[in-house]
């Protein structure tokens, strides 16, 4: 049983089910039968849905997710085919522009060799922030969400009925975190977001999004959705991080007693779904719809960095602390980020050490101010007498136990 295996939903597994189907894997020999928990597996003929190479299915378009920018987000959407316009590329400290054109193009990109080792480098100081760094141009229209910098889609089959539809948001940079006070620390040139919606025979089954080196997933219905047109799923996007999530407010991460977080609101409303670049994939070639020429294609199969080098500690930009240097190395491209990926998750965080993929059936609430939800962490928010509930947030290290609570009840 392989990839092209179609899988359907039955709810919550029984003991006896799961067991069966650990045993159905022990059998198969292929771990990748398995997709999530609450999922059953069969053959089934998937003709009618099946992709055709280069063109973008209508029910894509027709649930495509949108994205709330934060309200004072700084480093807005960015044009890749502009961005490496002031870059060039740099392997084992040597600019090898004389591979390529100057001013470097996408074209270029597409023709670098195959090698991880390449950085994106800036031809200038970005650490004022011009306006290439900024997107500042690139605002989405008020009225119809439009951005001049294209999304990046990248649809592919996966057998049986199952379709992904990856949508990739490009920023030209990644404001780090703050923690304590103290930062940004963990900076870089380049940042590629990304959030997948499953399809099953051309309807919307589940969505995960992206959240630095892991991210969080949800089923369809859970999902929010526009008040103009409840077919189209809602994202927020963190402020600088770009980090997304399922709705508004803090969301920490990592550390405990909120002392690292993004934050989310309701700013500008970016459509991916008006300006974008789609292509097909199907794991080995990259097909260009709309008329795209391979020749128009061929950046994605660049496997190195967007964006500079780690600086060296001796560059007047770099700072260190115990927590992350401020600036570090940019990131790889859209074909990096596992798409092949059996389950719609596409790597656990750093602490999931079983490497489950679970998706939520209802939302997980942000807190703070900018909060819309109440939720376990809004308990606890509102405990009275204040001190009491410090207490209580305290000795549940910063919400554990919320977390407890969502995953057994959420």
């Amino acid at each position: 049983m392989n990839i092209k295996s179609s899988i359907g939903l039955l709810g919550e597994w029984s003991a006896l089910t799961l067991l069966f189907e650990i045993c159905l894997v022990a059998t198969v020999g292929d771990a990748s039968a398995l997709f999530n928990k609450g999922w059953k597996i069969w053959q089934q003929d998937d003709t009618e849905w099946k992709v055709e190479p280069g063109v973008i299915p209508d029910y894509v378009l027709q649930y495509a997710p949108t994205v709330h920018l934060y309200s004072e987000e700084v480093y807005l959407p960015c044009d890749y085919r502009k961005f490496v316009n002031h870059m060039h590329p740099v392997l084992s400290g040597k600019n090898i522009t004389d591979a390529v054109h100057t001013p470097l193009t996408i074209q270029d990109v597409g023709k670098l060799p195959i090698d991880r080792d390449i950085f994106l480098t800036a031809n200038t100081d970005f650490d004022v922030d011009p306006d290439w760094i900024t997107g500042v141009h690139n605002k989405p229209d008020l009225e119809t969400g439009r951005s001049p910098a294209p999304a990046i889609l990248i649809v592919i089959d996966k057998g049986g009925g199952w379709v992904d539809s990856f949508w990739f948001y490009f920023y030209a940079f990644n404001l780090g975190p703050f923690v304590m006070g103290s930062g940004p620390f963990g900076n870089h040139i380049g940042d590629w977001e990304h959030s997948v919606l499953r399809f099953h025979n051309g309807e919307p089954h589940s969505l995960w999004m992206s959240a630095h080196s892991g991210g969080s997933g949800f089923t369809f219905k859970a999902l929010e959705k526009l008040e103009s047109n409840p077919e189209r799923p809602v994202i927020f996007s963190a402020r600088g991080t770009h980090a997304n999530y399922g709705t508004a407010g803090q969301h920490s991460r990592d550390l405990p007693f909120r002392m690292l977080g993004d934050f989310t609101d309701r700013g500008m409303l970016w459509d991916p779904a008006k300006n974008f670049v789609g292509y097909t994939y199907d794991g080995t070639h990259v097909y260009g719809a709309n008329g795209l020429s391979p020749a128009d294609s061929a950046w994605l199969y660049y496997s190195g960095h967007w964006g500079d080098k780690t600086l060296d500690p001796s560059d007047p930009r770099q700072r260190y602390h115990p927590f992350e240097w401020r600036y570090i190395d940019g990131p790889t491209g859209p074909l990096d980020k596992n798409l092949m990926r059996a389950t719609v998750c596409q790597q656990p965080a750093w602490y999931n050490i079983f490497g489950t993929c679970r998706i939520r059936n209802t939302l997980e609430y942000g807190e703070g101010v900018e909060s819309e939800g109440f939720g376990c962490a809004g308990v606890l928010d509102h405990i009275w007498p204040s001190f009491l509930g410090k207490i209580i947030r305290f000795l549940f290290w910063g919400g554990w136990l919320c977390d407890f609570i969502d995953r057994t009840w959420g």
